[in-house]
């Protein structure tokens, strides 16, 4: 765009009158709108508040669901010796798992197998060694190789799909003394399959050994520390070695568990009645709504139907009620009183209660056709119409300004040509006059 002086022949500064223009041009046509997207925005944000607390209450949901979503149970370790049984034996309790007591005692701990090299006095320098060592199927030729050449060919080859599960590293024992030691990243006696060069440049630095313990009395080996299958549901780390010490295993139903889950169910049932409490909070002082989503009627129905839900169930039995707000109390010991006197009864009942809501909340957080899904796209769809409604009077306005000061611009030369004019005709009869 060329460069122009606003009023240079008229003496009308139309450039500032253009300005002005296009401000109110933009405040009558364009505020409007961005005052639209900002409130669909907040829309779209307290939406996207209701979808995130629905997920949170159907995780919760989900969480009671099932016959065994109540058998939670911990385990305590107590020895008969003055060894704390926890340098002995660690225990997780996870689904499976049933009440019962268990002596264990740890004999042996499993072991990686590790090689130790012949020392060499350089670790970068040729080893000397000839011929050729395999490991786990993979043969690595030795000729011309430092320690260090060994360690990353053999680490490389502990790498991706295929890795061999054996470590290599290099170990300075004096300033004239390195090794290369092999580390079986598996416990067990299994060890490494490992074929020397004929020079027996290796040997064993550690066997690869089982882990040995007794489960009240019955012997039993694994190739591994962590024992997955000797107790069904129940996880095992042997951590230390006593033949003396027994380690006493009291797996028992964990109620406190039980209760923080229920406790969960309620807080995330709370977290969206509060939420849309709130919305539909209104201050006859102020005359002000308590959120954007006043008044909407599909957040009603939300609210609606899931205290509907409840009331259906009749929780009141098993330490649910409902608050003067349509928030939940929960009351754990009345709880786990009908736990304990019919806790397959209770569990049923707390079934039945997660498939319900499950069965409706699925309907309102579903990414296909959910409620909620629907609604927070319909919004984004607002907001994109109005982005593209602001740029259309943007560019309209701007065509306007440029279409304005096109005729300004021609006036100015016009004035320009005219009061040159004027000057000549002026000069000609002056000269005229003398």
């Amino acid at each position: 765009m060329g460069i122009s002086l606003s009023g240079v022949g008229s003496g009308f500064d139309w450039q500032t009158t253009l300005e002005q223009l296009q401000q109110v041009e933009e405040e009558q046509y364009i505020q409007p709108l961005q005052d639209q997207k900002e409130r669909q925005e907040d829309v779209l944000s307290a939406w996207n508040t209701v979808s995130t607390k629905l997920s949170d209450l159907l995780n919760a949901v989900q969480d009671m669901d099932g016959s065994d979503a109540f058998d939670l149970f911990s385990a305590s370790l107590t020895s008969s010796s003055s060894v704390d049984p926890e340098s002995l034996l660690s225990v997780s309790v996870g689904s499976g798992a049933a009440a019962g007591r268990f002596d264990i005692q740890v004999t042996n701990l499993a072991k990686a197998e590790k090689l130790q090299s012949a020392s060499v006095s350089s670790a970068s320098a040729d080893a000397g060694w000839t011929g050729t060592i395999t490991i786990e199927g993979n043969d690595i030729t030795l000729d011309g190789k430092s320690l260090n050449d060994l360690r990353y060919e053999i680490n490389t080859l502990n790498t991706g799909t295929s890795a061999t599960g054996v470590m290599a590293a290099v170990l300075k024992v004096s300033d004239s003394d390195y090794r290369l030691i092999l580390t079986s990243e598996e416990e067990g006696a299994a060890g490494i399959e490992f074929t020397d060069a004929p020079g027996d440049y290796f040997s064993i630095l550690q066997a690869g050994e089982d882990a040995a313990f007794t489960v009240d009395g019955i012997a039993m080996t694994r190739s591994s520390n962590t024992i997955t299958d000797a107790i069904e549901g129940v996880t095992l780390q042997l951590r230390g070695e006593d033949s003396a010490t027994t380690v006493s295993v009291d797996i028992s139903r964990d109620e406190q568990a039980v209760q923080d889950k229920v406790q969960g169910f309620v807080d995330a049932y709370n977290g969206v009645m509060e939420y849309i409490n709130q919305q539909f909070q209104y201050n006859s002082v102020s005359q002000e709504a308590g959120g954007v989503l006043f008044g909407d009627a599909q957040l009603r129905s939300i609210k609606s139907r899931l205290q509907t839900t409840l009331l259906n169930e009749q929780m009141f039995d098993y330490g649910i009620t409902f608050s003067n707000e349509g928030t939940l109390e929960f009351d754990a010991d009345e709880f786990t009183q009908a736990l304990s006197q019919d806790h397959a009864g209770t569990v049923s009942k707390f079934n039945s209660l997660a498939q319900s809501l499950q069965s409706v909340l699925d309907t309102m957080t579903d990414s296909v056709d959910g409620t909620v899904p629907n609604k927070i796209q319909s919004v984004e769809d607002q907001i994109d119409s109005l982005d593209d409604r602001v740029q259309t009077m943007e560019d309209r306005i701007d065509a306007e300004m440029e279409r304005l000061k096109a005729q300004f611009i021609a006036m100015d030369s016009a004035m320009n040509e005219m009061n040159a004019q004027m000057s000549s005709l002026s000069q000609l009869f002056a000269s005229f006059s003398s």
